[in-house]
């Protein structure tokens, strides 16, 4: 896979999990999905992909603009 798609898949798997994390009423589920999406990120980092310093940083950014 190119790197350019593996980039768009992890940002559309992080997409994903947010919501999931928001609506989460399970402490441990929304904290296994914080950690996957850690690892989403970090993937990102590693991938060469500018990132914020924290993943939740991400996700308040969009539900700024969202609004």
């Amino acid at each position: 896979m190119k790197t350019e798609n593996l980039v768009a898949r992890i940002r559309q798997a992080r997409e994903l999990i947010a919501p999931a994390i928001a609506g989460s009423d399970s402490p441990q589920i929304e904290t296994m999905l914080r950690n996957a999406d850690m690892e989403l990120h970090l993937a990102l980092w590693h991938l060469g992909e500018a990132t914020s310093l924290r993943p939740e940083f991400d996700h308040a950014e969009r539900g700024r603009s969202d609004g």
